[in-house]
C-alpha cells in the first residue's frame, strides 16, 4: 500500500474529495493537509502558503507512510514555476516523488504527443494569461484559451467549484468550434468535473478532455509505477498510447 501526502488550499472544497474519488479503490492510501496562502498575491498573480512548505509537509504521516507529494493547486504551480515548488517540496520532505496538475499535465501531454490545446480556467487575467507561456516553454500551444471569472464572476474557489457541468459543456464546445486541437484542458482543482464527465463530453466533442485533478492522478500512479491503473485513466479519457 502506497501512500501520497496531498496539500489542497484551505480554499477549495472540491480538491480533496475529487482526488480521492480518482484513487478510490486502488492500493493507495491518501493522507491530506490544507495550506492557507495569501489571497491577495495569488489574486494578482503570485502565490504565497502559510506557513513555510517544511511546517507543512510535517503535518503529514511521518517516515515509509508517504511516497509521494501531490500539490493540488494548478495556478500555484504555474505562480511559482515547476523548479521552485519542486525544490521547496524536495527540501521540506527529500527522497520522494512529486507532483502537481501544472506539472502533471505537462507530463501527459507530451506522453501523448499533445502539442495543441484549448484552455478553459476560472482565473483573472493575470493567471489565465500565464498558462499560455507556462505550456510554450513545454513545446504545448495553447491555440484558443477562455475564462469564466468575469463573465460568472468568479471570486473564490466555492464559486468555481460551484459552475454546472453543462457551462463547462458550453464553454468546451465553442472553445473546440474555434480551430482543431489535440486536447482540451480544464484548468483548477476546484472545478466539480469528473472523469466519466471528461470522458462523455470527450466522446461529444471528439477530441479527448483532460483537467487538473486527473491529469494529476495520472501522474502520480505513473511516479509510483501503478502502471495498469495509469493507463486506465488514459484509456477512460480517450488517450491512445504511443509508447510501450
Amino acid at each position: 500500500m502506497k501512500g501520497i501526502g496531498l496539500i489542497t488550499l484551505s480554499t477549495d472544497p472540491v480538491g480533496e474529495d475529487a482526488f480521492k474519488a480518482e484513487m478510490s479503490g486502488m492500493p493507495v492510501r491518501v493522507f491530506t493537509t490544507r495550506t492557507s496562502y495569501d489571497e491577495a498575491d495569488h489574486a494578482a498573480g503570485g502565490f504565497i502558503p502559510v506557513p513555510d512548505w517544511k511546517v507543512l509537509l510535517h503535518t503529514l504521516p511521518p517516515g515509509n507512510l508517504i511516497d509521494l507529494i501531490a500539490f493540488a493547486c494548478t495556478s500555484g504551480t504555474i505562480a511559482l514555476g515547476n523548479e521552485t515548488l519542486l525544490r521547496q517540496l524536495e527540501s521540506a520532505r527529500p527522497g520522494l516523488s512529486y507532483t502537481s496538475p501544472a506539472i502533471a499535465s505537462v507530463a501527459l501531454m507530451q506522453r501523448f504527443g499533445i502539442k495543441r490545446i484549448a484552455l478553459l480556467t476560472p482565473y483573472g487575467p493575470t493567471l489565465h494569461n500565464a498558462f499560455t507561456p507556462y505550456f510554450a516553454t513545454h513545446g504545448v500551444k495553447v491555440a484558443a484559451s477562455h475564462s469564466l471569472a468575469a463573465p460568472m464572476n468568479l471570486i473564490t474557489d466555492d464559486d468555481v467549484g460551484r459552475v454546472p457541468i453543462d457551462r463547462i459543456k458550453t464553454e468546451l464546445m465553442a472553445l473546440a468550434a474555434e480551430g482543431p486541437v489535440d486536447a482540451l484542458f480544464v484548468s483548477c482543482a476546484a472545478f466539480s468535473i469528473q472523469r466519466s464527465d471528461l470522458a462523455r463530453l470527450g466522446r461529444t466533442l471528439g477530441c479527448p478532455i483532460l483537467a487538473s485533478v486527473n491529469s494529476m492522478a495520472w501522474h502520480a500512479l505513473d511516479l509510483l509505477g501503478e502502471i495498469e491503473l495509469r493507463d486506465q485513466i488514459s484509456s477512460d479519457l480517450g488517450l491512445i498510447p504511443t509508447y510501450a
